[in-house]
C-alpha cells in the first residue's frame, strides 16, 4: 500500500475530524489485546476508509502492506472468475469473498483455500479491510461469519460501512463497533483549506455548507454540475415560487443524468443504478439542506415537514424505486408544503 510509511503516515493526515474513532483505536492498541473483527460504521465520506488503512497500517507497521487485503466491489474487474470480471460493479459476489478470503468452490469450479488462514507474509498479523461491507448479500455475510467464529490466529478483519442495519445480527454481534460522524463547520473548512478547495472551486462556503460534514461528498459535489443546479431551483427551494415543477424535475433528472454519464465514462464497469443513486444522494442533500435552514429559521413546522419529505424520499431510494418515480415524489411533495420560508445562504 503507497500511504504505509511510519506511524506519522500522510493516512494520519488525511483523517479530520474522526477524534474520538482514533483515540478508541489508539486506546485498542495500547492495550494490546486486539478484536478480532471490527466495524467502521458512519454516513459517506467521512473517513472510515482512510482510517481503517491507518488503522492497519499500525498493526501491521510501516514496511508490511503484503499482508493488507482490501476488498470492494470494483474488485471483480480484476477477479480470477471470467465471469466475475463481467459483472457490473453493483454489489460484493460471494465468489469474490472466496477468492479473496474465506476459500471454498466458486462458480467456475474451481476451490480456493482461504487467504485467512495462510500465514502472513511478514510472519505476524494480516488485516483485511472489506469497504461497503453492506453491499455483501446474505450468502456472502454467512460465508463471513463462518471466519469471525472461529478466527484465525493473527486475522484482523474491518467491515466498513454506512449502513450497518443492512449486516446480518449475528455479523455485528462479534465485531467491535466504531462509530464515525459528519465532520463539524472548522474540521470542514479545515479540510479545505488542506486540499487547496478554493483552487478547484469558486463557491467553497457553500459547498461545504452542503456536503453535510462530508469531505467525500463535497468532492462529488465539485466534480458535478451541482451549483448550477442550485441557482435554477434555489427560488424552487426556498418556496418563493410554488406555480409548478415541471421545471424543476426536469433539471434535477438533467443532473442526475450528466452526472450518472460523467461517472460511467470514467469507469465503465460501475452499475448504472449505483451511479443513479450516487447521483440522486446529491440532490437529497440540496434539499435537506433547505429544510434545515427552515427548522433554524422561524418556518420550523414547514422545515419539519420538509425533513420529513427528504428522509422518506431517502428510504425508498434504498428501496430500488425507479428513478423517475423518486424524482416525481420529492417535487410534488416539496411543491405541496405551505410556502413562506426563505433559504438561508
Amino acid at each position: 500500500m503507497v500511504f504505509f510509511g511510519g506511524v506519522h503516515s500522510v493516512l494520519m493526515s488525511l483523517i479530520f475530524g474522526q477524534h474520538r474513532a482514533v483515540h478508541a483505536l489508539e486506546a485498542a492498541l495500547k492495550g494490546g489485546r486486539l478484536h478480532h473483527a471490527w466495524v467502521f460504521s458512519g454516513p459517506k465520506g467521512v473517513g472510515k476508509h482512510l482510517t481503517a488503512l491507518w488503522f492497519a497500517e499500525r498493526l501491521l507497521g510501516c514496511n508490511n502492506s503484503r499482508d493488507l487485503h482490501c476488498i470492494c466491489k470494483e474488485d471483480v474487474t480484476w477477479a480470477q472468475n471470467p465471469a466475475l470480471q463481467k459483472r457490473k460493479q453493483t454489489n460484493i459476489p460471494i465468489d469474490l469473498l472466496r477468492e479473496r478470503i474465506v476459500g471454498g468452490k466458486t462458480s467456475d469450479g474451481k476451490t480456493h483455500d482461504s487467504v485467512a488462514f495462510k500465514t502472513s507474509f511478514g510472519g505476524g498479523k494480516k488485516v483485511f479491510i472489506i469497504d461497503e461491507a453492506e453491499l455483501l448479500d446474505e450468502a456472502g455475510q454467512n460465508s463471513l461469519l463462518k471466519t469471525l467464529e472461529e478466527p484465525p490466529l493473527g486475522t484482523i478483519i474491518i467491515l466498513v460501512t454506512s449502513r450497518e442495519d443492512l449486516l446480518l445480527p449475528t455479523i455485528t454481534s462479534r465485531c467491535q463497533s466504531v462509530m464515525f460522524s459528519p465532520l463539524d463547520e472548522d474540521e470542514m473548512v479545515r479540510w479545505s483549506q488542506s486540499r487547496n478547495l478554493a483552487i478547484e472551486c469558486d463557491n467553497v462556503g457553500w459547498v461545504l455548507q452542503i456536503s453535510g460534514g462530508s469531505p467525500g461528498f463535497a468532492c462529488e459535489i465539485i466534480s458535478t454540475s451541482m451549483y448550477a443546479l442550485y441557482t435554477e431551483i434555489s427560488g424552487f427551494l426556498a418556496k418563493e415560487n410554488c406555480g409548478g415543477y415541471v421545471r424543476e424535475r426536469v433539471l434535477i433528472t438533467e443532473f442526475v443524468e450528466s452526472s450518472v454519464a460523467l461517472w460511467l465514462k470514467e469507469n465503465k464497469n460501475a452499475s448504472k443504478e449505483a451511479a443513479n443513486r450516487r447521483a440522486f444522494l446529491l440532490v437529497l442533500l440540496l434539499f435537506g439542506h433547505a429544510a434545515r435552514s427552515n427548522v433554524r429559521g422561524s418556518q420550523v413546522e414547514i422545515g419539519v415537514a420538509l425533513i420529513d419529505i427528504v428522509t422518506d424520499v431517502e428510504l425508498q431510494l434504498h428501496s430500488n424505486v425507479s428513478m423517475v418515480v423518486l424524482i416525481e415524489s420529492l417535487v410534488a411533495r416539496w411543491s405541496n408544503v405551505q410556502p413562506g420560508a426563505l433559504l438561508r445562504k
